[in-house]
């Protein structure tokens, strides 16, 4: 089962109808301060980590996000603001960006090679960006895999482990976007 963690994402109910209503899958929902209520028999493959208004530092209750994190060890995948949670949580920082960033950026990937972007095949890819803050110092356990004239981490993993996240937002971002995700779940091994 895939476990996600709406932070207000503005893009969430447009993924939920046009890809996971699609897939072969359980999957459930929870919003960013709802507590995580599940059966002892529930088996959480993988989770995602929406996007959403504000930063981790923000008086917006995360609290679901990080309890997601420190209590499955499973793959993690976070978009924008899901993104700076992950880093955050493993020590990283965030910082504000000097303009807004909303549009459509490049992308350049640096290890094309990462499971992530299998069958990608190219090193440049336009992903869609809404955000304020970006991830100003990597965390030691991981590595970034892509940059954006905007951002040196766009794409991060933890380098041990298969955590991932988008400064952007690939799930809204065309067909390139949901092969990414689909590798996701693919790694997660619930397609």
């Amino acid at each position: 089962m895939l476990l996600v963690i709406d932070n207000q994402s503005a893009f969430i109910k447009k993924f939920k109808r046009q890809f996971l209503s699609e897939q072969d899958f359980d999957y459930v929902f929870f919003d960013h301060n709802q507590p995580i209520t599940l059966s002892a028999k529930t088996e959480i493959k993988g989770i995602i980590l929406s996007g959403g208004k504000g930063n981790p530092y923000e008086p917006l209750n995360l609290t679901s996000n990080f309890v997601a994190l420190m209590n499955f060890d499973v793959p993690v995948l976070g978009f924008c603001l899901g993104h700076e949670i992950i880093a955050v949580s493993y020590r990283g920082r965030i910082k504000k960006l000097s303009e807004y960033s909303g549009k459509k950026e490049t992308i350049t990937i640096t290890k094309p090679d990462d499971p992530i972007f299998e069958n990608l095949n190219k090193t440049e890819v336009a992903l869609v960006k809404r955000h304020a803050y970006y991830v100003a110092e990597l965390p030691a356990t991981f590595e970034s895999l892509a940059t954006s004239d905007t951002c040196f981490s766009e794409i991060i993993k933890h380098k041990e482990k298969p955590i991932y996240g988008f400064q952007s937002h690939p799930e809204v971002s065309g067909t390139d976007g949901v092969l990414m995700v689909k590798n996701f779940l693919k790694i997660c091994k619930i397609i």
